[in-house]
């Protein structure tokens, strides 16, 4: 056989294997729903799971509900790491903001972005989404921006509104201390402005990664009193000292690629706001700190100082929000993928979604962690998440 001929049949057998593969990939595409055996009532008398088998096709029917990865971005990783790599090249600027700036009761400052700008919408009944971005993140953040752009277009047209904590998305910090992870006094204290702006509007929280868990934890402690009506879980850790294991493990995409990226956020903010955190009454160990090699030794060092905890590991057990998920009373859909590098599967409380009837698991075979490209200018996620939060915004008492 000629070489010709052996390129010609190797490029074949290639593309019999892609064929195969991707074949495969999309019949395990379905999404999965996790929940109680019979879920709760919404404020109309509809059950919760009734309402999404109605009214989400992207959460409910064998054709619709699916989640197929792009060719392009086949693996987790890619799909983990696509938005990081084209945002080297320039941020998207896919929606318009208008920023408020509001003060908490210690002087902390929140910023809240809000899409449509306030100039731009006059004051209304509309439901509103709020949304708080992962670790270290804001607005900017291209699946923050990708969900507002939907849910800010026909057929939503909801007002949006993105919390950016102390420090994060140029927002000043004021007081000597930054956000974490269950700071749920600075989410609620936004909730409530917003509630005083437009007491008339249903709202919804939307968490991503870090933003999940505080969100979680959020409307958990608010118990049958929760202001939200529904709240959406995307990529939650649940429980962060496993988080943080799984990262620790030491792995070269942990090694050289998750630990260093998020790292990187995290220490940019603290140099970024030294001078204020170092006013405060808590002395940190600055030399320790400029030997940072980890996300646990952050929260060790830093976190855990200025929130006086007594070390990571505290932190952790005292604001990992799955502790509080019994206790929520309100619509809540939680997204996340069986290949998340981040938050691995195996830290989803699934005892908890089968329990409580306010909860529904949406599990899906791909997606990575905050990835779900089915190409390369969207995520599918924003698809369910607009579909419920019209659901629950529906059925909503008046």
């Amino acid at each position: 056989m000629s070489p010709n001929s052996l390129i010609a049949a190797a490029g074949v057998a290639a593309a019999g294997v892609l064929a195969v593969l991707r074949k495969r990939t999309i019949e395990d595409s379905e999404v999965c729903l996790l929940h109680a055996p019979q879920t709760a009532m919404l404020a109309d008398g509809a059950e919760l799971l009734s309402v999404i088998d109605a009214e989400c096709p992207s959460l409910a029917g064998s054709a619709t509900a699916r989640f197929v990865p792009s060719m392009a971005l086949p693996s987790a990783d890619l799909q983990t790491c696509f938005s990081a790599v084209r945002e080297r090249f320039g941020r998207l600027a896919l929606v318009e903001y208008e920023r408020e700036l509001i003060t908490t009761k210690d002087g902390g400052t929140i910023g809240l972005d809000w899409s449509p700008p306030l100039a731009q919408m006059p004051a209304d009944e509309r439901p509103i989404v709020l949304l708080s971005p992962g670790l270290s993140g804001g607005s900017q953040e291209t699946y923050v921006q990708t969900t507002v752009k939907r849910l800010t277009s026909e057929p939503y047209n909801f007002r949006t509104v993105v919390v950016n904590f102390r420090g994060c998305a140029g927002v000043k910090v004021t007081t000597p201390v930054l956000y974490n992870g269950g700071l749920t006094s600075d989410y609620g204290y936004a909730v409530d402005h917003i509630r005083g702006r437009y007491p008339s509007s249903k709202l919804v929280g939307i968490g991503y990664s870090l933003g999940a868990n505080l969100v979680t934890k959020y409307v958990g402690e608010q118990g049958e009193g929760c202001p939200l009506s529904a709240a959406i879980s995307v990529c939650n850790p649940y429980d962060l000292a496993a988080s943080s294991d799984a990262l620790e493990v030491p792995t070269f995409r942990n090694r050289r690629i998750y630990t260093p990226a998020m790292l990187l956020g995290l220490m940019k903010l603290y140099r970024r706001h030294h001078k204020i955190i170092e006013t405060g009454p808590v002395e940190l160990d600055v030399e320790a700190i400029s030997k940072i090699k980890s996300i646990r030794q952050f929260d060790n060092l830093i976190t855990a100082k200025l929130f006086g905890y007594q070390d990571g590991t505290d932190y952790y057990q005292k604001n990992s929000c799955a502790q509080f998920m019994p206790a929520i009373r309100v619509p809540f859909l939680a997204i996340s993928a069986m290949d998340d590098p981040v938050c691995p599967e195996s830290i989803i409380p699934r005892e908890v979604f089968r329990t409580n009837p306010h909860l529904i698991l949406a599990l899906t075979k791909y997606g990575g962690h905050l990835g779900y490209h089915e190409d390369l200018s969207s995520s599918w996620f924003e698809r369910p998440i607009a579909e419920f939060c019209a659901a629950v915004f529906g059925h909503a008492s008046a």
